[in-house]
């Protein structure tokens, strides 16, 4: 009897104890059987069966798996959102200096109605001069929605148009993004001003918004340029994105000149304690 409650992983410990009144083995932890009778054929047979201390061991087992299961899922997602910038996979909310709080908030917000967001296929567009924080934004909301369980992809068209330039299967592009939850668009309006530029630019909005999925964009535009382009071809691109988009205004310092500045006054002490060294 011993062999085959090892074999259920249900093994007899040296604690167990057989019980005066039934003769079957119990537990010496938490006093359940491991063992009970069941009548087949009007035959009487001791069988195993599990006793609460195995229960909770195959249930933090199982815990244990989902935990890497879904830890794995976690990284892979973000693998596949981020490539290998590792820079941009590091920018997370739990980074975030809340210099500019209702920005901060409204990501944050976005993210935690992420479902609902993704229901209505609506995104969001930070605009706002360079170095103000919005490439930071759009990848903390990536990253969250992908520890929430969902998909996410961050790029930019200048990357989309080289990639649809290098693929046998163009379609399988415009596939890939398609099938993430969230797809974060980078520098909207740096892009190339050419026709075939312009052209990938409304495909991807259009083609995404039309099947309703969220999309995050930046730009260096202010709102005012953004509502009110100069170029034809950027107003339909730009009315389609305001259709689906709640439009965030990011102000405030150059942060990567104020970082730069930091670095170089660091760099010119080394150089002169190094010459008196």
């Amino acid at each position: 009897m011993s062999d085959w409650n090892d074999r259920l992983g249900n093994p007899l410990q040296p604690s167990d104890y057989i019980d005066a009144k039934s003769g079957l083995v119990v537990c010496g932890t938490c006093g359940e059987p491991k063992q009970h009778v069941i009548e087949l054929a009007g035959v009487k047979t001791i069988v195993p069966c599990a006793c609460r201390c195995t229960r909770e061991q195959d249930a933090a087992r199982r815990e244990e798996v989902e935990r890497q299961r879904a830890e794995y899922e976690r990284s892979r997602r973000r693998t596949e959102c981020f490539g290998d910038d590792l820079k941009k996979a590091g920018y997370t909310f739990a980074a975030d200096d809340r210099r500019n709080a209702q920005v901060s908030d409204a990501a944050w917000g976005y993210t935690k109605d992420f479902a609902q967001q993704r229901k209505d296929g609506k995104g969001l567009l930070f605009l706002g001069t360079v170095g103000t924080g919005k490439t930071f934004y759009a990848c903390c909301i990536a990253n969250a929605v992908i520890d929430a369980g969902y998909s996410a992809i961050v790029t930019n068209f200048a990357q989309i148009a080289s990639d649809l330039q290098g693929a046998f299967d163009k379609r399988s592009v415009h596939n890939r993004l398609l099938r993430a939850d969230l797809i974060v668009l980078d520098d909207l309006a740096a892009e190339r001003d050419t026709s075939f530029m312009q052209e990938v630019v409304f495909q991807v909005v259009e083609e995404l918004s039309g099947a309703g999925k969220p999309m995050i964009l930046t730009s260096n535009l202010s709102p005012q340029e953004f509502l009110h382009p100069a170029e034809l071809s950027r107003s339909r691109v730009f009315s389609r994105v305001a259709e689906v988009c709640t439009i965030i205004s990011v102000t405030g310092a150059d942060r990567r000149m104020e970082r730069r500045k930091a670095e170089q006054k660091d760099d010119r002490q080394r150089l002169i304690d190094a010459a008196s060294s």
